[in-house]
């Protein structure tokens, strides 16, 4: 039952980043506009987050090593916005990588 709602909580996640990541992507400005940081922070955030899909789609066959690769990854997360987060620190690490770090408890 626990990895059952881990499984649906990890959907549900992955999901709300796809759609942010596609609106970015279609909806955005273009990124003549971006300073170099934010190409690079975002190219970061990007490898983060397919690492996420990645453990959670192999959770799917492989659970141990799937949940470890979303826990690492959410930790990486974690670490990744308290870093690049200019103010409110504890609400981008809780926004974007708790969740993960949820569902990879969850799921292990």
């Amino acid at each position: 039952m626990r990895r059952k709602i881990g499984r649906i909580l990890g959907i549900i996640i992955i999901s709300i980043w796809l759609f942010i990541f596609f609106g970015d992507i279609f909806g955005g400005k273009s990124d003549e506009y971006l300073v170099e940081s934010a190409k690079f922070q975002g190219t970061i955030l990007l490898l983060i987050m397919l690492t996420e899909i990645f453990g959670f789609v192999l959770n799917w066959k492989y659970r141990r090593t799937g949940a470890l690769i979303v826990i690492f990854a959410s930790i990486a997360l974690l670490i990744f916005a308290g870093l690049t987060a200019g103010r409110n620190v504890l609400l981008a690490m809780a926004s974007s990588g708790l969740p993960f770090l949820i569902v990879g408890i969850l799921i292990y």
